[in-house]
């Protein structure tokens, strides 16, 4: 009897230590998403990308885009984690939520971290200044040619990345958190602009409250071989969510088509010239190639 029992626990212990040595099955977050019938995204609190709406909902030409597409698939939940723009791709490898849905843009680099949904948007940088730019203040030429000027961005966007490849010295660039933050610099003269995507910079300044700053225009933001730089946003997600990601680009392909993307972009204040062009695709952004 006890030989038995000897033999039953040993072959108890080897089952237990294969089984520890297997891996564990993920599951997948398009099969949970739409079995909770609910999506998580992660934003950055600006407008018009992605932002806490007075109602305490998300609000956004990404969130709203993403709550179309993901109600043909019957998920009507669409909640959210407010985080530094900084932190999105941090928070989305860490599993805080799905996806990123927050006018982040597709770069070769981010490319290499995370997926991308193909493009919904070709957005040109900005620049918030003092009223009646003082420095008379319309290029990044401008700012790289006065050593004394102080220009403020977001830490980890493409608007700063491309100031500084336009020649903006690194010690002239402030980073801060969100825009709220850099519009107080300028007002508190801690610093003399702010760079933004043009879509960001107009949502802003639709706010009555705001006072004594305005756009600076025209601008000319970095240029690459005689062409303006574009910044093309898109819904980013986990390496190894092909699935989710190739669902919603199916989704995205018939909005565009029935015209629910041109009917969002409208609503947040964009314009025709911000719609990206056919022969644009994210494999070739990736590249490098835009």
């Amino acid at each position: 009897m006890t030989m038995q029992l000897l033999k039953r626990a040993a072959g108890l212990t080897v089952a237990l230590a294969l089984g520890a040595a297997l891996p564990v099955a993920q599951a997948d977050t398009l099969d949970t998403i739409i079995k909770e019938k609910k999506v998580t995204i992660g934003v950055h609190n600006r407008q018009p990308w992605g932002f806490r709406a007075e109602d305490g909902q998300a609000a956004g030409f990404h969130p709203d885009l993403i709550r179309a597409a993901f109600a043909r698939l019957g998920v009507n939940q669409v909640d959210f984690v407010i985080t530094e723009f900084g932190a999105l791709i941090p928070g989305l490898g860490a599993e805080r939520f799905d996806m990123v849905a927050s006018g982040i843009a597709i770069t070769p680099e981010r490319c290499k971290v995370v997926i991308f949904s193909e493009p919904d948007l070709a957005v040109g940088d900005s620049l918030i200044v003092k009223k009646g730019n003082p420095l008379n203040l319309h290029s990044y030429a401008d700012i790289k040619a006065n050593p004394k000027v102080r220009l403020t961005g977001g830490r980890g966007t493409l608007n700063s990345k491309n100031a500084l490849d336009a020649g903006v010295a690194p010690a002239q660039l402030t980073y801060l958190g969100d825009a709220q933050a850099m519009l107080s610099a300028i007002l508190a003269n801690r610093v003399d602009a702010a760079t933004l995507s043009a879509a960001s910079v107009a949502g802003l300044l639709q706010d009555p409250k705001l006072q004594g700053v305005e756009r600076a225009t025209p601008f000319t933001g970095l240029v690459r071989n005689g062409v303006p730089s574009m910044m093309y946003t898109a819904i980013a997600f986990r390496a190894d969510d092909t699935r989710l990601r190739d669902a919603y680009n199916q989704e995205l392909k018939a909005l565009k088509a029935e015209g629910v993307v041109d009917a969002l972009r409208n609503k947040y204040g964009f314009t025709d010239e911000d719609k990206v062009d056919d022969v644009v695709t994210t494999a070739k952004v990736c590249a490098g190639e835009f």
